[in-house]
Parts: C-alpha cells; structure tokens; sequence
C-alpha cells in the first residue's frame, strides 16, 4: 500500500531538515518515523484508557512497596 500526503513547503523543509538532523535517509524514512510515534502515542493512550475505564476513573491504588518507597509522611 502507497500513502500519500498533501504538506506545505513550509511543512516539507522542516520535515527534511529533520531528517538530515537525525540522520535519516530522506523524507519516506522521516515520515515512517513519524507513523511509528504516532502508533506509540496511540498505543498509550488507549493505555491510559483501558486504566480509567478498569478504576472506574479513580486513582489506581498504590501496592504497599510502592507506598513505602514513596511514603508522603
């Protein structure tokens, strides 16, 4: 599957220069870059859903290792 996308000059300049920066092979390879931080990002946040929808969005209680490592006395 080929995508394609419509970005400005503008848009295409910094995406290049960021490429170069990172040491990318061109545009192709900084977009796939992109789509994987874009996925991760995805992936966390339906993460963080998954917690709220399980606490009923309360906070998720501390284990007692945690609450001794982090006691707020």
């Amino acid at each position: 599957m080929v995508v394609q996308a419509r970005i400005s000059e503008a848009e295409a300049a910094v995406v290049q220069a960021d490429a170069l920066q990172l040491g990318l092979e061109g545009t192709s390879e900084a977009v796939r870059e992109g789509l994987s931080l874009l996925h991760r990002r995805a992936q966390l946040s339906a993460l963080a859903q998954s917690y709220d929808d399980f606490y009923g969005g309360a906070p998720a209680p501390l284990s007692d290792v945690t609450a001794a490592l982090y006691s707020v006395d």
